[in-house]
């Protein structure tokens, strides 16, 4: 069996079909190939038709050098593929955000969650003026059997506590944001994306 390559590997064993001006390659480099593709290689054929191995293309953008077998960009569309991963990254810092303040609510059903700031409002309101109607917070209490002013303060403060996080978060996503808009170089870019995969809420 003699092994061939073009854009794919084909063999001459009981006929089988060789595309024309497919190249004969011997079963070192046929090894060779495939090991390199299995670990994230790129196969690609070079100024004389023979099949070698490369680094992956890094973006749509890069172009391949068959001179050199690099990839390379223009500056223009480098300036803009950091534009469009800072878009990105953006958009991926505020999910992270958003990842870490629905951790806050795990746990809480979606009635109590869509409730609570109706409950919020009541137990400020009363805690202003006693005379004010609480008709959710009061239910609760009755039906929990615990007295209305105790609901009232552990809903305070919850309420503060909930607030002082949601700051922390939006303060530190605020501040990833800065450094990012900040940012010269793809490296420095990698290396912030890399931090906000790792951010970890830090209420200390």
């Amino acid at each position: 069996m003699t092994i061939y390559y073009k854009n794919g590997f084909f063999d001459d064993a009981d006929g089988g079909f060789v595309p024309e001006s497919a190249v004969e390659i011997s079963q070192d480099k046929y090894i060779e190939l495939l090991n390199g593709q299995s670990q994230g290689k790129q196969i690609i054929v070079d100024k004389t038709g023979n099949p070698v191995l490369i680094d992956p293309q890094p973006s749509a953008a890069h172009e391949l050098n068959l001179d050199t077998l690099t990839w390379e960009i223009s500056a223009e569309k480098q300036t803009a593929l950091f534009a469009q991963r800072k878009e990105g990254l953006l958009n991926k810092l505020a999910d992270k955000a958003d990842q870490l303040k629905n951790g806050l609510l795990a746990g809480y059903p979606q009635t109590e969650i869509e409730s609570f700031y109706r409950q919020e409002k009541e137990a400020l309101a009363w805690q202003a003026d006693h005379n004010t109607p609480t008709p959710m917070l009061s239910q609760i209490a009755q039906n929990r059997g615990v007295p209305l002013e105790i609901l009232i303060e552990k809903v305070i403060e919850k309420s503060a506590q909930f607030a002082v996080v949601i700051g922390i978060i939006i303060g530190q996503r605020q501040a990833f944001e800065d450094r990012l808009l900040a940012l010269k170089t793809p490296e420095e870019l990698t290396s912030l994306e890399q931090e906000i995969e790792q951010w970890q809420l830090n209420a200390n």
